[in-house]
C-alpha cells in the first residue's frame, strides 16, 4: 500500500517534466538559400522562471560527396522567442551540405 503514493508522485513528476521539455523546441534543419539552419523557439514564460531554454541536439549531415557525419550543436532560446537560429552551416568536410536532419535532442530549462 505504501507504493501507491510513490507511483502517483512519479506519474505526476513525469507529466510535469514532459510539459517543461515541450516548451522549447527546434525545427529543421531548414535550408535557406544555400545555408542550413537549426531554428528554435520557446513558449512564453509563466513568470515563475525566466531562465533561457538550453537546446542540445545531434544533427546528421550529408555533403555533396556523399560523406555523412553527426555534429553536436547547442544554444539557448529565451521564453517567448521564435525563429532563433542556434546552428548554421553551408559546408561539411569542404563540400556543400545536401541533406541535414535531427538525430536527437531537446530544449530544457
Amino acid at each position: 500500500m505504501k507504493r501507491i503514493p510513490y507511483v502517483i508522485a512519479t506519474l505526476i513528476l513525469g507529466a510535469w517534466v514532459s510539459a517543461a521539455l515541450a516548451d522549447g523546441q527546434c525545427q529543421g534543419p531548414v535550408k535557406d538559400g544555400n545555408t542550413w539552419n537549426l531554428v528554435c523557439s520557446a513558449d512564453e514564460s509563466d513568470g515563475s522562471d525566466d531562465s533561457d531554454y538550453q537546446c542540445d541536439y545531434v544533427l546528421s549531415l550529408t555533403n555533396a560527396q556523399g560523406l555523412s557525419r553527426n555534429v553536436e550543436v547547442s544554444g539557448s532560446v529565451s521564453p517567448g522567442q521564435s525563429g532563433a537560429i542556434i546552428w548554421s552551416a553551408i559546408q561539411s568536410e569542404n563540400a556543400d551540405i545536401v541533406s541535414a536532419s535531427i538525430v536527437s535532442g531537446s530544449c530544457s530549462l
